[in-house]
């Protein structure tokens, strides 16, 4: 017997929230219910999905009070076996699209062939050395993404009442190499840009001047510019080839540059305003390939290294730094969560520097 039902219900402070209601036949013909508040979910779908996917868990390793004496136990599975379930576990509790993709992938094409045939409990230290081996040709951030997703489904897999070793990994010393163009380098582009036509110039400007992320220029539609307040506002993101909300789930507003204002009049004028800024000619939505095509022929015209969209949106946070604005007034337009990604931002030139500690001083 198995029954689930999904609620609307509203808090001591008047807040509405989901809930989860499920009963279920245990193997020794016990009835077991439970009724659980569907943390995060945003719609009644989302809130039956966690309820399944708890469900689930509760066939499996049993009621949390009386585990040991209803639960039966489980085989321990093969790393395959129980990749594909934690994946659904993931698509279930609404991860990013994007997150449950890369996972997927490190599974996929680095893990389950090295390790895939062995159980969970048979993971030692030595076996994931051995595949961090395979991994060597590839970049110390790579091979630490593919080995903390693989100690993160172990984990998930013990909670779950699996026996699954989680041996100490020491993780790879990495050196992440922060592209951006310095601010002579971006007016580089600009005037590269403008040598092609309007739409080589709003990529460029759409990322240096507003510091529009790859999927946030993908999504921008014409009806989120407000020509008269010389505005854009980013309400939308492609993740995908999926429009969703921005990341982090928060909108902003970011004034227009007198030179982005004129290149998106001229462009709104060829392109009639209809639909989204940045699309194909056949009306299909740009994709982070696109505009990485684009901005190599402007970077390869110009001069300059080819880096992407990123590096123009490192560019905007970096040169809004570098020009006095204050951290909080770079992280609003960024639309960052946290101010210590902020900082990030905050590289300094000599001249910059210098000019620092000439403020000290005043002058006679």
């Amino acid at each position: 017997m198995m029954e689930i039902k999904v609620h609307e219900r509203a808090g001591k402070n008047g807040r509405v929230h989901w809930q989860y209601d499920f009963r279920v036949a245990l193997p020794d013909g016990s009835l077991y219910r439970e009724r659980r508040k569907a943390r995060g979910a945003t719609s009644e779908a989302h809130a039956r999905r966690l309820g399944e996917a708890r469900l689930r868990e509760v066939i499996r390793s049993g009621p949390p009070r009386a585990k040991k004496s209803t639960a039966v136990e489980q085989p321990t599975p093969t790393v395959a076996d129980f990749a594909a379930e934690w994946l659904e576990l993931c698509r279930a509790e609404r991860q990013s699209p994007t997150t449950v993709a890369q996972k997927e992938s490190n599974l996929r094409k680095h893990v389950i062939p090295a390790l895939g045939e062995l159980r969970l409990d048979q993971i030692t230290e030595q076996k994931i050395a051995a595949m961090r081996k395979r991994l060597s040709d590839m970049k110390p951030s790579t091979v630490n993404l593919i080995v903390k997703t693989f100690l993160t489904m172990l984990r998930r897999a013990r909670k779950l009442g699996y026996e699954a070793k989680i041996p100490e990994i020491n993780l790879l010393a990495e050196q992440r190499a922060r592209h951006w163009y310095t601010p002579e380098d971006y007016e580089r582009l600009v005037v590269s840009a403008a040598t092609f036509d309007a739409f080589s110039v709003a990529i460029v400007l759409l990322g240096g001047d507003a510091g529009l992320r790859a999927g946030e220029m993908a999504g921008l539609r014409w009806e989120d510019i407000d020509f008269a307040h010389s505005t854009l506002y980013v309400r939308r993101n492609m993740v995908m080839g999926e429009e969703r909300a921005p990341k982090w789930g928060t909108a902003r507003d970011i004034p227009l540059s007198k030179r982005l204002h004129e290149t998106l009049v001229r462009l709104r004028a060829m392109d009639g305003g209809v639909g989204r800024v940045l699309k194909r000619q056949d009306g299909r939505t740009f994709c982070n390939t696109s505009l990485r095509t684009v901005l190599d022929r402007v970077s390869s015209y110009a001069g300059v290294p080819k880096y992407g969209p990123h590096a123009l949106r490192h560019s905007f946070g970096t040169r809004l730094m570098l020009n006095g604005a204050g951290a909080r007034v770079a992280m609003e337009l960024l639309g960052h969560s946290n101010l210590a990604t902020t900082q990030i931002y905050a590289h300094a030139s000599k001249d910059h520097r210098r000019s620092a500690i000439d403020l000290l001083v005043p002058a006679k």
